[in-house]
């Protein structure tokens, strides 16, 4: 089978893109989230080096945006599907990260501790499909980033911690969510999220 193969997009049937063309049609939906997960991955990663080109630090910059991204959309996730527990949050994370079509596996459960294993990242390949071209540790610090803020928005009472990633030479992404207090339980309620004070005007 011949393959429609576009930087940073995932592979699509030839005959399927000159169907699409003729015929006036949008193209198949799931190529379409495929495309969006994958795309997203490309302007980080040239976002990243397009900075650095200019004398900025690239990673930098891409860490403070993806963190914004992140408390943003826990804020959300967390007022619309009622976060309780620390199993709550890692629930949440886990269809979180399927946005990104990003397949994540819960492989551990212990008192106080969750780890999960991403299988395939569509940006790093696995699962013998291939990544992003040039996807490094880089633009894979700036997503961590993003999903450590996603996870604190989520519940502040837990955070993620990363023991194994693939872009710096390990067999898998595996990361343990914990309680930032052993002390603290699911029956602790959650921590409330300040808000900064409003700024008021002199006399």
């Amino acid at each position: 089978m011949k393959w429609l193969k576009v930087y940073g997009l995932p592979k699509l049937p030839l005959f399927l893109a000159k169907l699409a063309m003729r015929l006036g049609l949008p193209g198949p939906s799931w190529y379409k989230w495929k495309a969006a997960a994958s795309g997203t991955g490309v302007i980080l990663d040239e976002m990243i080096r397009a900075a650095d080109d200019l004398g900025y630090d690239g990673q930098k910059i891409a860490k403070l945006a993806m963190t914004r991204i992140g408390e943003k959309q826990g804020r959300d996730l967390r007022e619309q599907l009622g976060v309780k527990t620390m199993k709550d949050t890692v629930d949440v994370v886990m269809l979180a990260n399927r946005f990104f079509d990003i397949e994540i596996t819960l492989t551990e459960q212990r008192e106080g501790e969750y780890v999960i294993n991403a299988d395939r990242c569509p940006w790093f390949g696995g699962m013998g499909r291939e990544g992003v071209p040039g996807w490094d540790v880089k633009p894979c610090a700036a997503f961590s980033t993003y999903e450590k803020a996603l996870v604190k928005a989520i519940n502040p009472n837990v955070k993620l911690s990363y023991t194994e990633k693939r872009t710096t030479g390990g067999h898998t992404c595996r990361g343990v969510y914990q309680y930032r207090d052993k002390g603290i339980g699911d029956n602790a309620g959650l921590i409330q999220l300040g808000r900064k004070p409003e700024k008021t005007r002199p006399g």
